[in-house]
This record gives C-alpha cells, structure tokens and sequence, in this order.
C-alpha cells in the first residue's frame, strides 16, 4: 500500500527516493532481471535507499547515476511527493521526483548488468499498462498531477 499521508503506527525501515526522468514526452523504464528478489521482470524508474547523511535529492542524483550512467543537473530536478509506502513486513519512505532532459538533448543510457536487462520510453499511458514495480502506477500518477483518476476507479 501507498499513500501521502502516513499509515497508523508508520514505522518506516528506510528512506528511498526515485526519479520518473522524461524526455519527448516520455518517460524512462527500466527493467529489471527475472532473478532479481524484489519486482522481478517488472519496470521502473531509477531509485533506491537513500544513505546515511544523504538527502533525498542527492539519492537521485546517485542513484540515476549508478543505474543508468546519465547526471542529473541538482537545478532542473523537481520534488513530487513524500509517499509512505507499508508491505506485509515493513513500512518505508518513498521521495517521488521529476527530471526533464532537453528535446534537443539526446540521451545516452548506459544500464548496469546486474540492475537492468533493458529500457524504453514510453508515454504515461504505455507506461501505466506495463508491469510495473509495485506503487510504482500511484508514483507517476503522483508526478504527473493524476491522482485524482486513482480515486474515481
């Protein structure tokens, strides 16, 4: 389960953040291996567990860094959400940003062997119909301003 406010008796394990990183109207996926533990052969964003002494933002910075080899610049990144996010056996933060690249920019991705087998843009609505990391469809509806269609299904 997934929300913007916290759950009764939220008590998170950790702190992560994630990045849904656009670019021609579209959104970058990333998949993950079938052998992977957690969100086997599902897709989503670059992201992981904030480290001890690091914000958020910079979580994102490294993170899309190691996952992907692409630098984010700290001044086009923008701050979606602070989700709280409760499995069977434990809670956690999510930080949900947004980073922009340039139509005129062309991207390299550079997908690290072990964190991904491939990636795609797709626009919201291709993304939305993927098999996505779990919350992941309540995060690009939170960075994309379309909660309200979560609460009329």
């Amino acid at each position: 389960m997934i929300s913007n406010h916290p759950f009764d008796e939220f008590k998170p394990k950790f702190s992560a953040a994630g990045c849904f990183i656009e670019h021609n109207r579209k959104i970058l996926l990333l998949k993950y291996p079938e052998t992977k533990k957690d969100n086997p052969g599902r897709w989503g964003s670059p992201a992981g567990k904030i480290d001890d002494g690091e914000t958020p933002k910079d979580a994102v910075i490294r993170e899309t860094y190691e996952e992907i080899g692409y630098h984010l610049d700290p001044r086009k990144i923008i701050f979606v959400e602070k989700a709280y996010v409760r499995y069977s056996d434990f809670d956690f933060i999510y930080n949900i940003f947004r980073y922009t690249i340039e139509s005129n920019e062309k991207p390299q991705i550079i997908l690290k062997e072990r964190e991904h087998t491939t990636y795609k843009w797709a626009t919201i609505e291709e993304a939305l119909k993927e098999d996505l990391v779990y919350d992941d469809d309540y995060c690009i509806r939170a960075a994309y301003n379309l909660i309200d269609r979560i609460k009329k299904q």
